[in-house]
């Protein structure tokens, strides 16, 4: 079958108008055809861009044709559902291609990695959403911007987040991996044990959890004699922990509140930060805090995923995932801010890798309930958080993204400067 003939280049054919859903049985039995005159008019600067793709991939057109591009089997399908579907593809802009597919209009399936190669080749120009996301604070203060961006994210019922999350120890952090093919309860338990002991703890002493999520830490803290305290602006967080506590029979003190306006008299033996330093960027209020907290001579543990430039996000995770001025922890920035306080960075261990493996598992979980969240949540969160699991597993994989994790010591009293 040679491709239609008659599309035109607003995918109008003579005669009729383009079908509004594509028949995936259809594209997936139509033979890939070379990339004609016609096709490369329909698909316009995305034929052009990818003419000559090192990645092999077929795009199935809205009339059931199927085009493919690279030089081998294909190793992902892009399915062009619309008019809207094959605008955005057109324009060649990961944000609009992001957003048709959240809407349904595109759809991909294959391996999402190598889907996720092509990035690297496309625009991303969004300068609105780029300026709101500083104006915000601007107008709104930080903690008000804070309060927003955490609720847009993590108030949705826990069950979502556990539908990717591991079941056993529910972290949304990394955890750390000793081998590629080992279950992420173990290297979440690997991690907790890592943080237990570089911190020091023992029975009796009091910890403060910042952001506790769904409560892994804690509970492992908790078996182990620590008292814990945990403070959150995500109601959701706060009113899932409380029905763990009272289940369990922990005593958790559990405390709406965001770290720069939190208040307490308690100086915490140790600080718990996990995943959570990417939502304050502003080093130096955190790092005051931190001091206004701890016992002289007391340690924090502080993780984050991380970027070479300060606020680098793509409009993608902007939008949809983490709005406001969220920022990647870059390495060198904050280790400035350290050296100019009393604390010390006893240790900065690079998890990166351990962050890919992770990702990688949250989106095969996800992937895996995927029919039990559509029925639940909605297709429109399903597909929303799917591109976000796949996509920061690819951006850790090819070194886009680092993590990492530290230990750093508050010196006595008689050591401060």
């Amino acid at each position: 079958m040679e491709p239609r003939r008659d599309i035109g280049a607003e995918g109008k054919r003579q005669g009729g108008t383009m079908p509004d859903e594509v028949d995936l049985r259809k594209g997936a039995a139509t033979a890939p055809m070379p990339l004609s005159s016609p096709t490369r008019y329909v698909l316009g600067r995305f034929a052009r861009q990818f003419a000559d793709s090192a990645v092999s991939f077929d795009v199935i057109l809205p009339d059931g044709n199927t085009q493919r591009f690279g030089p081998g089997e294909p190793e992902f399908r892009v399915i062009i559902r619309n008019r809207n579907g094959l605008r955005a593809l057109t324009s060649v802009d990961e944000g609009r291609i992001g957003d048709a597919f959240i809407a349904n209009d595109v759809d991909f399936d294959g391996d999402m990695l190598k889907l996720f190669e092509l990035r690297g080749s496309m625009s991303d120009m969004h300068p609105i959403v780029t300026v709101w996301r500083f104006l915000q604070p601007l107008l709104l203060g930080q903690v008000s911007t804070n309060k927003k961006v955490i609720s847009s994210h993590y108030d949705l019922d826990p069950q979502f987040f556990l539908k990717f999350l591991d079941p056993e120890q529910p972290i949304y952090t990394q955890g750390v991996y000793e081998r590629d093919d080992e279950p992420l309860s173990e290297a979440a338990l690997r991690k907790f044990a890592y943080v237990h002991e570089r911190l020091r703890l023992k029975p009796g002493d009091h910890i403060l959890e910042v952001g506790p999520g769904w409560g892994a830490w804690i509970k492992y803290a908790s078996a182990r004699g620590v008292k814990c305290t945990g403070i959150s602006i995500s109601q959701f967080s706060i009113d899932y922990l409380k029905g763990e506590a009272k289940r369990l029979g922990h005593d958790w003190e559990l405390v709406y509140a965001d770290l720069l306006e939190y208040q307490t008299d308690r100086k915490y033996d140790a600080v718990v930060i996990m995943g959570v330093i990417e939502h304050l960027p502003l080093y130096d209020r955190v790092l005051a805090k931190f001091m206004s907290m701890l016992k002289p001579g007391g340690n924090i543990f502080l993780d984050g995923v991380a970027h070479t430039k300060k606020y680098e996000l793509s409009s993608y995770l902007a939008k949809h995932i983490f709005p406001g001025n969220h920022s990647f922890l870059v390495l060198h920035d904050f280790l400035s801010h350290v050296a100019r306080t009393p604390l010390q960075v006893k240790e900065i261990l690079d998890d990166r890798y351990s962050y890919y493996l992770t990702f990688q598992q949250w989106a095969r979980n996800f992937d895996r309930n995927r029919d039990e969240v559509i029925r639940r949540f909605g297709e429109s969160d399903f597909r929303r958080f799917r591109l976000y699991l796949w996509g920061a597993a690819y951006e850790f994989l090819s070194r886009s993204l680092g993590c990492y994790r530290m230990i750093i010591h508050y010196p006595g009293a008689d050591r401060r400067a």
